[in-house]
C-alpha cells in the first residue's frame, strides 16, 4: 500500500531545460564505456577535493561521475566518440556535492512530523509552519489552542522545555485538559509527559500497572514516575510502545514518508545515516517500510542503516550478512557500524556532567551504565566494527575516552561521538590525539546557550557548549547533523549556526568556538561521509563517485558565513538525474 501510494505521489523532474544534444565529430559511437555522457556546467563547481578545489564542467554517466574540468575540451577522455548531452541549466548557478546528513531517525521523523510543535523557536516544515512560543503563559494558552483544533483520541505535541515553558507534570497538564488524553513530549524527545487520562487510555492508569509497563530489564526504575506522569531515558521505548497506535496509523506513515522526502529535497540531502535503526520499531519492521521509500526512483537520497547495540544479536559479522541479504539494496543499507548509549538528553539537562555539576544539585543520567558500555565497545571492537556513540556531557565522555583508550588500535577502525554537547579543551586534546572523529549537533548553542547559562551550567560552561572550533584546531574529521527533530534537517543551516553561534536572542556565545566557513562547508559534505564511513563514494565530486550535486543560487563562499542559512536550494542532481526542490 505505502509503496503504491509513494509511487503516485513521487514526481521525478526529467527535463533538461537548456540541454543541448551534441556528437563528437572524431567518428560515431563505438564500443567505449559510458556510451550516454551529460555534462553540466555551473558558473562554479566546488568540489570539496583539496586537489582540484574548483570547475565549471562535470560529466557523468550511469550515476557516477567521469570527471570534472575547467573546460569542456579537457573533457574529451569522456566526450569524444560517445553520446553527449550538455545541460547548461545551470551555467548561472553553484553547484556542490549533494549534502551529507550523518546522523538522523526517520521513524522518529515520520512521527514527529504527523503532530503540532510547540518549541521555543519557530519551525518550517513541508505544509506547516510553527511559530516560537516562549513563556509559561504563552505556552499555555498555545496549547490549549492547538488542543481545540484536534480530535484525536490520543492528543500529542512536541517541543515543550521547562526553562523556555514552566515546569509541566501530570497534575498541571490534568488542569489544562482535565477531559481529553494528553501527552507532551519534551524538546530532548527522550521524555514524555502523560496526564492521567492518557494514562488511562494507555492502560497504565494505575500505580500497579505502571510499574508493571516499566519493570523490566534494561530500564532504570527511576526513569518512570506514576505521580508526574513523566517517563524518559531507558523507560522511553516502553512509553512509545504504549503510543504506537496513536503514533503509526497507516495514514500519517505515508504522510510521513513523503514529507520526510520533499525535506531532504528541499535541503540538498542525497545521503544519510539512520542512527538509531530498528530502535523505534524493530528491523522486520523498519527495514521494509523505509526500503518502500528509498527503494522508489523517484526518492532521490540514499541510506545507511546503522542498528543501536541491542538489536545485532549473536556475532555480529553474522547478523550483519543476514540483514544486508534480506533486506539491503544499493539506496538502503547496512555496514559494520553499530550505535551505542552512554549519557542523557543535552536538551533535557539529563548528561552526565563533571564537577561542579549542575546549578541546582540535580543530578545526570545514564542511558547505559558505564561497565555495561564497557562490555558493548569491546564486543563490538572485538568483531572488527566502528562505533557511535551517543555522548553529551564531560562526565560522560570521560567515561568513552576511557573506553577508547582501553580498546586496542586496530587500522581501519573507528570511533564516531556523536553530539559531543559540551566538551573540554583537554577532552578535545584526548580526543585528537586518539584519532576520534565527531558528529556534532550544533543547534545546542543556538537554543539553549542563554537558557542554560542561567539555569544549569553557568554563563562559562553555557558559553562553550558545541566546542567545534577547538576541534578544528585539532584537524579533527567533523560533521554536523540534525538529530531531527532536535535541528531542522537543514544542512546549511546547521553550517550557519557552527559558524557563528549565535542564540536565539541574537547573542554570540565563544566566538572563538566558530568554525571556518570551509570547515563548515567541508562538515556537511566531505567530512560528514567521514564520519559515516562513505567519502569513498560520496561528499566530494570527483572522478569515480557518485553523480549526486546540491544546485544553489549562490556561492556560499562568496556570500559569507553570516549569509549560509539564506542560500536557495533550486534541487538536486542524485546519481545523475535532476530533481527540482519544488
Amino acid at each position: 500500500m505505502i509503496k503504491k501510494f509513494l509511487g503516485l505521489c513521487g514526481v521525478v523532474a526529467m527535463a533538461f531545460v537548456g540541454a543541448t544534444q551534441v556528437q563528437s565529430d572524431t567518428g560515431s559511437p563505438g564500443s567505449l564505456p559510458y556510451q550516454d555522457v551529460t555534462v553540466y556546467e555551473a558558473a562554479t563547481i566546488i568540489t570539496m577535493e583539496p586537489g582540484y578545489p574548483e570547475a565549471k564542467f562535470v560529466a557523468t554517466s550511469d550515476g557516477i561521475i567521469l570527471g570534472v574540468a575547467d573546460t569542456l575540451e579537457d573533457l574529451s577522455a569522456w566526450t569524444d566518440r560517445r553520446n553527449v548531452t550538455v545541460d547548461r541549466s545551470f551555467a548561472s548557478e553553484t553547484i556542490m556535492p549533494g549534502f551529507v546528513e550523518p546522523h538522523i531517525h526517520p521513524m522518529q521523523t515520520v512521527m514527529m512530523l504527523a503532530i503540532p510543535f510547540i518549541s521555543p523557536e519557530s519551525w518550517e516544515l513541508p505544509g506547516k509552519s510553527y511559530p516560537a512560543v516562549t513563556g509559561e503563559a504563552e505556552y499555555e494558552a498555545r496549547l490549549r489552542t492547538v488542543l481545540s483544533e484536534s480530535d484525536e483520541e490520543l492528543f500529542l505535541t512536541w517541543g515543550h522545555h521547562r526553562l523556555f515553558h514552566g515546569d509541566m507534570t501530570r497534575t498541571k497538564l490534568d488542569e489544562i485538559a482535565p477531559d481529553r488524553a494528553v501527552v507532551i513530549w519534551q524538546r530532548s524527545f527522550h521524555e514524555i509527559i502523560a496526564n492521567t487520562k492518557a494514562l488511562e487510555l494507555l492502560e497504565i492508569g494505575t500505580s500497579e500497572a505502571f510499574a508493571a509497563e516499566f519493570d523490566a530489564p534494561g530500564i532504570d526504575p527511576d526513569h518512570a514516575d506514576f505521580e508526574t506522569g513523566i517517563i524518559h531515558e531507558t523507560a522511553l521505548f516502553n512509553g512509545i510502545g504504549k503510543l504506537r497506535p496513536y503514533l503509526f496509523s497507516p495514514e500519517k506513515v505515508q504522510q510521513g514518508l513523503i514529507e520526510m522526502r520533499q525535506m531532504m529535497l528541499e535541503n540538498g540531502v542525497t545521503t544519510s545515516a539512520d542512527l538509531a535503526f530498528g530502535g523505534f520499531g524493530g528491523i522486520a519492521a523498519e527495514a521494509p517500510l523505509f526500503k518502500s521509500l528509498y527503494d522508489l526512483p523517484s526518492t532521490p537520497s540514499r541510506i545507511l542503516a546503522i542498528p543501536v547495540a541491542p538489536l545485532v544479536t549473536g556475532d555480529p559479522n553474522e547478523w550483519l550478512a543476514q540483514v544486508q541479504s534480506e533486506y539491503g539494496s544499493d539506496k538502503f543499507f547496512f555496514s559494520n557500524r553499530v550505535k551505542l548509549f552512554a549519557d542523557g538528553a543535552f536538551f533535557a539537562q539529563y548528561m552526565q556532567m563533571n564537577p561542579p555539576g549542575y546549578s541546582d544539585g540535580h543530578e545526570g543520567k545514564w542511558i547505559t551504565e558505564p561497565d555495561e558500555l564497557t562490555e558493548q565497545a569491546r564486543r563490538f571492537w572485538d568483531a572488527g566494527w566502528n562505533m557511535h556513540t551517543h555522548v553529551n556531557g564531560d562526565k560522560g565522555l570521560d567515561v568513552v575516552l576511557g573506553i577508547s583508550e582501553s580498546l586496542p588500535v586496530r587500522n581501519g577502525q573507528s570511533m564516531v561521538l556523536e553530539h559531543l554537547g559540551y566538551s573540554t579543551e583537554a577532552q578535545n586534546r584526548r580526543i585528537a590525539r586518539l584519532g576520534l572523529m565527531v558528529s556534532a549537533q550544533p543547534n545546542y548553542i543556538r537554543v539553549l546557550g542563554d537558557a542554560y547559562a542561567q539555569s544549569g551550567l553557568g554563563a562559562d560552561r553555557a558559553a562553550q557548549m558545541s566546542r567545534l572550533g577547538s576541534l578544528e584546531r585539532k584537524n579533527v574529521p567533523l560533521g554536523l547533523h540534525s538529530d531531527f527533530n532536535m535541528a531542522p534537517i537543514d544542512p546549511l543551516y546547521l553550517a550557519w549556526v557552527a559558524s557563528n553561534r549565535e542564540t536565539l536572542a541574537g547573542n554570540v556565545k565563544a566566538p572563538q568556538e566558530r568554525v571556518s566557513l570551509d570547515k563548515a562547508l567541508r562538515a556537511i559534505t566531505i567530512e560528514a561521509a567521514q564520519v559515516i564511513g562513505m567519502d569513498d563514494r560520496v561528499g566530494s565530486i570527483a572522478s569515480g563517485k557518485k553523480a549526486d550535486f546540491v544546485v544553489l543560487d549562490r556561492d556560499p563562499r562568496i556570500a559569507g558565513a553570516e549569509a549560509l542559512r539564506d542560500v536557495g536550494i533550486l534541487g538536486v542532481v542524485f546519481e545523475g538525474r535532476w530533481f527540482a526542490a519544488e
